[in-house]
């Protein structure tokens, strides 16, 4: 091969290559909403797990407080969800595979799309997320009441899963000048 077809060649793949790049979403931009949403999130069950710890009506199941608690949450899960699901970026998340873990747990509500393959680490973030609220959900609706040991085993490690999910998020936000 010549010089000069060699540099066409190169030049065709680099433009090929821009080309492509700009045209696929490989990680997916920063998103406020998602931020602002799983702050409130966050801060919710915060204070539903402190108010069910302290004795407070939260730690009845059938408290209209839990149902809120519930019904928001996982109302709120389900939107993100499809919000990631409609701006995927092109690169599935190395944790994908374990996902299929968490749906064994004879606890868990949630069950697995066919492509949890191709979720990006949001997604697959959400998804925990929604994992630790059904075992939470779940001590809670079969023993009716939450004791603390309930609220600091299952919440607290529902809140670590929130505050993953919020790093998982602020990995693209641009910095401020």
């Amino acid at each position: 091969m010549t010089l000069k077809k060699s540099i066409k060649a190169d030049f065709c793949l680099i433009f090929l290559a821009f080309f492509v790049t700009a045209c696929v979403t490989i990680v997916s931009p920063y998103d406020a909403m998602f931020d602002q949403t799983l702050n409130k999130l966050s801060e919710d069950t915060s204070t539903f797990l402190a108010s069910a710890s302290a004795g407070g009506s939260e730690r009845n199941y059938s408290s209209k407080e839990a149902t809120a608690y519930y019904a928001s949450t996982y109302n709120v899960l389900e939107r993100l969800e499809q919000r990631a699901r409609l701006t995927r970026g092109m690169v599935p998340c190395a944790s994908d595979a374990s996902l299929r873990d968490f749906e064994t747990v004879a606890t868990s509500r949630t069950k697995l799309p066919d492509d949890y393959l191709k979720f990006d680490c949001r997604e697959s973030q959400l998804y925990s997320v929604q994992f630790y609220v059904d075992q939470l959900h779940y001590a809670h609706e079969s023993g009716g009441i939450l004791s603390r040991l309930e609220v600091n085993a299952l919440g607290h490690t529902l809140e670590s899963a929130i505050l993953g999910a919020i790093q998982t998020f602020l990995v693209d936000k641009p910095a401020k000048p």
